[in-house]
């Protein structure tokens, strides 16, 4: 299995959860044509530019990328 990307235009917010669509070859497969996990509360969706899933040790992980502000002290 490899790593999949959703970039943020694809995904979508339904309450607090964050709706990952499967694509066309899926749904024939599995009778589903998405899936919901649930939005971290510390992130904000606005801020999220990708999603990835990771297949790892039979297990399926989650990150989140997403931009963060850097602030610059001054000298």
């Amino acid at each position: 299995m490899a790593t999949v990307s959703y970039p943020i235009h694809a995904l979508k917010l339904k309450g607090n959860q964050i709706r990952v669509p499967l694509g066309n070859t899926c749904k024939p497969w599995f009778g589903l044509d998405c899936f919901l996990i649930p939005m971290p509360s510390n992130l904000e969706f606005s801020t999220l530019k990708e999603l990835r899933l990771l297949p790892r040790n039979k297990c399926f992980y989650w990150e989140f990328i997403y931009e963060k502000e850097v602030v610059i002290k001054p000298q």
